[in-house]
């Protein structure tokens, strides 16, 4: 009869201390609307319906650093071809600038940074799956988001975070960061058997001398 009405403030509170449980959370629309996110220490560039398509990550500094090595060796590569047979010299240019466009995607395009949406939401709760809340960027976390340290946001499907690339690699470059990874692999190898094939061809012609 005499219990205090409680104050809103406080059912936040608790709202925010339950959020661990394995329940799916009681969802109202102050939390299920899409909401301005807080970028941390991304960047964020040209908005496509309200995303951003362009995010330059907090070390963005070794990400240049990285651009410009692989720019580098790359066009070292293409010049010291350039009076090769001409399949050679194409192939190391397919091959060099194949290898730096993939890295320029995977280190720009949005990583997945998190928003808010009903649907998410209502298909993780009848999944049974358990959902999170994000104090720091006051954000429901739905299918694997985690919050990273390093870009201070969270990241949808969350991976790992990638000095090289600036910033974190999620759910919006996952599959372009396996594709550099392969064209580095590429890069790196033909290259190789390159510089092996030169080296012989170069013994054979000392021993005819």
């Amino acid at each position: 009869m005499n219990q205090k009405e409680r104050h809103p403030k406080d059912e936040d509170d608790d709202f925010t201390l339950n959020t661990s449980s394995a329940e799916p959370l009681e969802l109202d629309d102050q939390y299920t609307k899409p909401k301005s996110i807080c970028w941390g220490r991304c960047h964020p560039m040209m908005f496509r319906k309200g995303n951003p398509a362009v995010v330059i990550g907090p070390h963005w500094p070794l990400f240049i650093c990285a651009f410009l090595l692989f720019f580098f060796i790359g066009c070292l590569f293409i010049f010291l071809r350039a009076n090769d047979d001409p399949l050679i010299f194409y192939t190391t240019l397919l091959v060099g600038i194949n290898q730096c466009v993939s890295y320029l995607i995977v280190s720009l395009i949005n990583p997945g940074i998190a928003n808010v949406e009903r649907i998410d939401i209502e298909k993780n709760q009848q999944n049974n799956q358990k959902t999170w809340y994000c104090k720091v960027c006051k954000l429901i976390q739905v299918k694997e988001t985690q919050h990273c340290l390093d870009c201070d946001i969270c990241i949808q499907e969350y991976d790992h975070h990638c000095p090289w690339t600036g910033k974190c690699i999620g759910k919006g470059n996952i599959k372009q960061f396996y594709y550099f990874i392969l064209s580095t692999i590429v890069f790196t190898i033909f290259n190789l058997v390159l510089i092996i094939l030169k080296f012989k061809e170069q013994e054979a012609k000392a021993k005819k001398q």
